[in-house]
């Protein structure tokens, strides 16, 4: 053979094979919930009792810095708690200081009393009153918030276009048009609604006043006092009627986009919820309507009744621990992620997979939302949620498994 023809047949080759290397993505049958429930015979028993998840939520909550329980969020704040708090949202921030809005902090009173909103819409919470100029990956991005979220009303920006609100798991700055302003009674309805739907899809749109709204997976719906009508549940959403809050009952169809309640906690929910993101963008902050990682797993959590806070690093930190993954060999960590139960929380610097179980081989499968990952120093973007092996040489020349750190779950 000529050694030309030959030398090329060996770049094709070792081409082709670096980039089947390369590809991360399991599409095979263990990309499917079928075949992780069938390995998973006692899946559906009940592993967290709903009568415990008050008490585990409240807990988180206490814990963790950007939430709150709004339920008994006071009435008045003091300028300082605020001001520590537009400054907290910014601190990681790598724009310039103009970007980030100093001068609203000015014309504080001592205290502000608080006022009382719900979301209209899916709305992105912004750590700056800036809006979102289309930036795939924005540092001003913190989260997505549902619709129908209600939002304590801290602040407002100097041109007034943005409103600093305290969540139920974060704070930010809102657009003003997409909220609505009601009196504490009402609102106090939307934060602990007595009957409410989860939307169990991926993604839920209803439409109201002839227009579709977008749910996420966990989003709270709430129920009217009728609760339904034959085949469709009576929800209330919020409108805007003379600038006010108005609650209007809409008819949502009885399918299985939506359950009454939470989802019992069970492993095997846990992998079907979290395949039913799969293939969706990936979406920084839940900007392009989507998910990263962190809130890829808190929307499966949260469909479940588990408010578990919004950031990897968070999540890794305040939830129970299964193990720390820290000084352990490569063999001594597989062998923790074998026995480790589908749904718990795989941890590395600045990400979160989401462990299936083992396949044939013995093999950990994970999901998440990846947005890149690395070859021989080489970026390569997937950015989608997508099923992957742990073992593959993804980051700088480490696997997944070398660069883990903890592993959480909610036991």
């Amino acid at each position: 053979m000529n050694l030309k023809i030959f030398l090329t047949a060996m770049a094709v080759i070792f081409f082709m094979a670096k980039n089947v290397f390369a590809a991360i993505e399991v599409t095979d049958e263990r990309a499917t919930a079928d075949y992780w429930t069938k390995r998973n015979p006692n899946g559906d028993e009940i592993i967290f009792p709903a009568q415990m998840q008050k008490s585990f939520n409240d807990k988180l909550t206490e814990r963790d810095a950007y939430a709150a329980d709004l339920y008994d969020y006071p009435q008045k704040v003091p300028t300082t708690k605020i001001i520590q708090l537009i400054t907290k949202a910014t601190a990681d921030v790598k724009a310039k200081p103009a970007q980030i809005g100093d001068d609203t902090k000015s014309g504080m009173p001592a205290v502000v009393v608080v006022r009382h909103a719900v979301t209209l819409e899916r709305v992105n919470l912004r750590l700056s009153p800036v809006a979102w100029t289309g930036e795939k990956f924005d540092d001003l991005q913190g989260t997505a918030l549902d619709p129908a979220e209600a939002v304590a009303v801290l602040w407002q920006s100097k041109d007034k276009k943005f409103y600093f609100v305290q969540a139920r798991n974060y704070f930010g700055w809102v657009d003003s048009s997409q909220l609505a302003f009601t009196p504490l009674s009402t609102w106090l309805k939307f934060v602990k609604p007595k009957n409410f739907l989860v939307v169990t899809a991926n993604k839920k749109y209803v439409e109201v006043d002839g227009k579709k709204i977008l749910f996420q997976m966990g989003a709270k719906i709430p129920l009217d006092s009728r609760i339904d009508d034959g085949n469709f549940w009576l929800a209330i959403l919020p409108t805007v009627e003379g600038g006010k809050l108005k609650q209007t009952v809409i008819k949502i169809p009885k399918d299985d986009t939506v359950n009454e309640g939470f989802l019992p906690c069970t492993t095997n929910n846990f992998i079907r919820q979290s395949l039913k993101f799969l293939g969706d963008p990936y979406g920084w902050g839940g900007l392009y309507d989507s998910v990263d990682c962190s809130a890829f797993v808190g929307d499966v959590y949260r469909s479940m009744g588990f408010e578990i806070p919004r950031d990897a690093d968070r999540q890794s930190k305040l939830l129970p621990r299964v193990a720390s993954l820290e000084g352990k060999t490569f063999d001594e960590k597989i062998k923790i992620l074998r026995n480790s139960p589908a749904g718990s929380l795989l941890h590395k610097k600045g990400h979160v997979l989401l462990l299936l179980g083992n396949d044939d081989s013995g093999t950990p499968i994970v999901i998440h939302a990846a947005s890149s990952y690395y070859l021989d120093d080489k970026k390569i973007y997937v950015s989608k949620v997508l099923v992957s092996e742990l073992n593959e040489p993804n980051d700088y020349g480490k696997s997944t498994v070398e660069n883990a750190t903890n592993i959480v779950f909610v036991r």
